[in-house]
């Protein structure tokens, strides 16, 4: 086999016949990255015999998603999740997304987000505490399981008032990152088939979305039967009251479990992750680390977090936007080009893919001082970030309508850890990146925690 570099003059150079599938395949987040870097902001690509344009341009990307978003929707990437999370706010594009996204909005009002600080405090008190003993028996925590525990222990409290026990949280906590797996490796497949035949990847699709269902639709058919539980102000009372609002029609069965499933994983899955590299980075820069846990002391003075709190703690938040700058959960954002559009001097014809790389806008010479190193204070009050560079919650009419949620979560859960624990790395040894969905570690991360 040999590379192709006369396949089209304006495309990057690709296998005669995969294309540059297997770079796509290997490393999703910084291919597209590394070859838009170097084309200028936009380049083209190929995957089979379909045609792609990568993009770390932060003009072209605000066009595709803000200014001119009427000419993309998403592209058949969010659709392959229906398989698995249904028609909900991740899957769907155009009106029925914008009708759904208008009655689920309330969910996220600011009584949510108290509530969300006890239940994040709460969890963070319990983890904080486990952590310590295992490390004092085992000498090291894994941060990458320990984070989904976390993450599963406060999302199953806010959507759904209930504890999620060890059991339950492995099993879900599996059928979320196999859900994960599947999708990514069903979106790069040169070949889909459709999911009725059963081969061994569908399969595997069908017993994952079960395993979903089965968690979450006893919790939907209690609250049916008891709508009006005092104990039930969570997110899914939210769902539950809420109304179309041309006909008054509540959600039904199928599109509440849908939004259930949805909210579920996004909320576990991308947390996870970002606490995960959070820890890991403040667990290798003691300064900063010290700095932090300052912050934490004297904010919280030995108090639990409460929401009026979370303003008077900048520097845990810069630390965490900081985070999100050089590992983003969501590393790509596809696009399908649905009117033929001009961005520069590329004509982007109707059909067309576009990948807006997050990963390689956030780490983008152009845009930051030394992109690849940590450095919170970039995001002080002070300095001013160059506009349309920075989206770990994407931007334009799909903006992420948990991304105060999610802020809120981990803010208060640093707030915790930050004024109770003392880490440190177990080995200093490199940690990769393993892009599927999200932008996840390759390895465990495994630190000491000891009690300050």
């Amino acid at each position: 086999m040999t590379m192709n570099q006369d396949v089209k003059k304006d495309t990057v150079a690709s296998h005669w016949l995969t294309g540059n599938a297997r770079q796509m395949w290997n490393h999703p987040h910084q291919f597209p990255a590394e070859i838009a870097w170097r084309e200028g902001g936009i380049a083209k690509f190929r995957m089979l015999h379909k045609y792609l344009y990568a993009i770390t341009s932060a003009d072209f990307a605000r066009q595709v998603l803000v200014t001119h978003h009427e000419r993309y929707e998403r592209s058949f990437q969010y659709k392959t999740g229906r398989a698995v999370i249904g028609d909900g706010l991740l899957s769907t594009d155009g009106p029925a997304w914008l009708k759904r996204r208008r009655e689920i909005l309330p969910a996220f009002k600011t009584n949510t987000m108290r509530r969300l600080v006890e239940a994040s405090a709460a969890a963070a008190m319990e983890i904080a505490d486990r952590w310590v003993t295992v490390s004092a028996q085992t000498g090291s925590v894994d941060i990458v399981a320990e984070t989904q525990r976390l993450a599963l222990i406060t999302i199953g409290k806010t959507l759904l008032s209930t504890e999620i026990d060890d059991g339950h949280a492995a099993d879900f906590g599996a059928a979320v990152r196999e859900t994960l797996y599947l999708v990514r490796q069903r979106n790069t497949s040169l070949v889909r088939l459709p999911l009725w035949i059963p081969t061994s990847g569908n399969n595997r699709i069908h017993r994952t979305r079960q395993v979903l269902d089965e968690f979450l639709v006893p919790h939907i058919e209690q609250r049916r039967l008891q709508p009006n539980s005092e104990a039930a102000q969570d997110i899914l009372q939210t769902l539950t009251q809420a109304r179309d609002r041309e006909n008054g029609e509540a959600l039904d069965d199928q599109a509440l479990l849908d939004e259930t499933k949805t909210l579920f994983v996004s909320g576990f899955e991308t947390t996870a992750t970002a606490l995960a590299w959070t820890l890991f980075l403040l667990s290798r820069h003691k300064s900063i680390k010290a700095q932090w846990q300052q912050e934490c002391r004297e904010v919280l003075n030995g108090r639990v977090p409460t929401f009026d709190d979370l303003e008077r703690l900048p520097f845990t938040k810069q630390i965490l936007q900081e985070a999100l700058r050089l590992y983003p959960p969501v590393y790509n954002m596809a696009r399908e080009c649905i009117t033929d559009d001009i961005l520069g001097n590329t004509r982007i014809k109707k059909g067309s893919v576009l990948l807006i790389s997050i990963y390689g806008i956030h780490r983008s010479p152009a845009y930051w001082e030394n992109p690849d190193e940590f450095r919170p204070e970039r995001f002080a009050r002070e300095n001013t970030i160059l506009p349309n560079t920075y989206y770990p919650f994407a931007i334009g009419k799909h903006v992420c309508i948990g991304a105060q949620f999610a802020m809120t979560e981990m803010i208060t859960i640093l707030a915790v850890l930050g004024s109770r624990l003392q880490i440190v790395p177990a080995d200093l040894e490199p940690v990769g990146i393993r892009a599927q969905i999200t932008l996840a570690p390759s390895r465990e991360i495994l630190l000491r925690t000891t009690a300050l």
